[in-house]
């Protein structure tokens, strides 16, 4: 989800998955806002080439192509108590929560495989917590995002791809007994 857009003579409207090193940079570039109705930030069209450079940096590409998307896998290396907000990595929220008593969740393409998340904290103070250890499934993560990414929250390795190695739930049989098959069906 990467895309620079016009938006009338003066804007333009960068998408972008959240990570806040993009975001606080993009922020310096003028008058910039961000529009809820558009999920996006607009920024003057003079700073389009900055936008870009900004985009290449953090996601490897300046939406003019599509960058390289891997999935991974993470784990906790100690607990983690993230202070009203989200426990993000990578671009990908790995957990949030949005009260002290309403628990946590994993973000879109975020699976937790083992471990616990959890909210807590104080009322007015409330945090989300990620228990040590936990491990994560992360999938479609931008692949410039990991050399951003703050590596004392997690440790990661890059899953495999399984496209085009997936066996078959089909079951394997000869030229021979298709034809008898199709002929049996008068298909042939």
């Amino acid at each position: 989800m990467l895309s620079i857009s016009k938006v009338g003579d003066s804007k333009i409207l960068v998408c972008m998955e959240y990570f806040p090193k993009a975001v606080s940079r993009i922020k310096k570039l003028g008058t910039v806002r961000w529009n809820t109705n558009l999920k996006g930030w607009m920024v003057d069209n003079d700073f389009e080439n900055e936008v870009k450079d900004i985009l290449v940096e953090f996601y490897g590409s300046d939406a003019s192509f599509s960058p390289k998307i891997i999935n991974i896998e993470v784990m906790a290396n100690n607990d983690i108590n993230m202070p009203q907000k989200p426990v993000i990595f990578a671009g990908k929220v790995v957990a949030s929560a949005y009260n002290r008593d309403s628990g946590a969740r994993t973000g879109d393409n975020v699976a937790l495989l083992e471990g616990n998340i959890n909210s807590g904290g104080s009322a007015k103070n409330w945090e989300t917590s990620i228990e040590k250890g936990s491990r994560f499934k992360l999938m479609h993560v931008n692949e410039q995002l990991l050399k951003h990414a703050d590596n004392k929250l997690f440790s990661y390795k890059i899953l495999e791809s399984k496209k085009g190695n997936t066996p078959s739930r089909l079951r394997k049989i000869s030229d021979e007994e298709l034809l008898q098959e199709c002929k049996a069906r008068k298909l042939i």
